[in-house]
């Protein structure tokens, strides 16, 4: 009798474990309904203040099919946002959307190496997140979140900032130029022009050699992007043609557009950094006054230290650096 509630109790403890919320990590979980499908976002605020009126931070992910939030054997988490939470908690609630069709929460040992979600069966990530991964579902499905959240009594509509980070900051663009109730843009680590396809052949012309080289792929792989550019079938992997397609889209007209005050944050080692220079000179002749340029000297596109030799050093963390330039910049807008 001992041995089998021994084995009840272990039995209990382990399926409470494998149940973890996001509650269970100091967040709220909300949904909301979006073309048939459930959207899934958290909030992070001051403990005792999450019904207190204050204005929001939604802050968009990079690209890969990764849970909210990722959790060890012991219990420690990584939390969504890329800096450090406690910089904006006082004054702001902070948000952050699950990708489509990815656990919300999920321990780090069931993830791959890269931290993303995959089907057992498939190994790629689910049928829905490949279908619904592009700029114009992420840009209309996060503006849903938005007509939300304004009608919530703890949002300061006063004051609403949409951040994107790399393939975020794409969305962050669209969504400022399509929906009237954000006040504040910053645009941190992207590329202004033809992003995504242009980013993966910037990537491969640091990498490629006399003897191997995969830009001709690169461009054969484009033309059949074009070729077919709302495919969302799955046998092209985890970037369907739509995704690539739409995230491929020239962004220069769009923040001529914009009239909010915009914030343009990238690291002077990124590889999107010549981009967002020529994206400066021509605002710059377009007499566009609302939006700042911040560069992170010798930073990558995460905001790490790049050494003499090349490698980056990833104890040299600069995110809470440019969150902190975030923080003032809205302040003074």
């Amino acid at each position: 009798m001992k041995i089998n509630i021994a084995i009840i109790s272990l039995i209990i403890s382990t399926n409470v474990y494998a149940q973890k919320t996001v509650e269970d990590f100091g967040y709220v979980h909300h949904q909301v309904m979006f073309q048939s499908d459930t959207v899934n976002f958290i909030v992070k605020s001051k403990k005792g203040d999450e019904q207190k009126r204050k204005p929001i931070l939604l802050f968009i992910q990079g690209s890969l099919a990764k849970p909210l939030i990722k959790y060890k054997e012991n219990g420690t988490h990584y939390p969504p946002f890329s800096f450090s939470e406690d910089l904006f908690i006082e004054k702001f609630h902070l948000i952050c959307i699950n990708k489509p069709g990815i656990p919300i929460v999920k321990k780090k040992s069931e993830l791959d190496l890269n931290g993303e979600f995959r089907e057992s069966t498939s190994n790629l990530p689910p049928k829905i997140y490949t279908q619904n991964a592009n700029l114009t579902y992420y840009t209309e499905r996060n503006n849903r979140v938005i007509q939300y959240l304004v009608k919530e009594t703890w949002v300061d509509t006063n004051t609403i900032v949409v951040a994107g980070h790399s393939e975020g900051a794409s969305i962050a663009v669209k969504m400022a130029v399509t929906n009237n109730s954000i006040t504040h843009l910053i645009y941190s680590g992207g590329t202004p022009y033809y992003s995504r396809i242009l980013s993966i052949i910037t990537q491969d012309r640091k990498t490629e050699s006399e003897k191997e080289s995969w830009i001709e792929r690169d461009f054969d792989y484009w033309e059949q992007v074009n070729e077919k550019p709302f495919d969302v079938s799955r046998e092209h992997g985890r970037n369907a043609f739509k995704g690539t397609y739409t995230f491929s889209e020239n962004l220069n007209d769009d923040f001529k557009r914009i009239a909010i005050p915009t914030l343009v944050t990238y690291g002077t080692k990124d590889t999107a950094c010549p981009f967002n220079d020529l994206l400066r000179i021509e605002m710059i002749q377009e007499k566009k006054d609302n939006i700042q340029f911040n560069d992170y000297f010798n930073r990558e596109h995460n905001y790490f230290e790049v050494l003499e030799n090349g490698n980056i050093n990833y104890e040299n963390f600069g995110w809470d650096t440019v969150a902190m330039d975030w923080k003032k910049w809205i302040k003074m807008k």
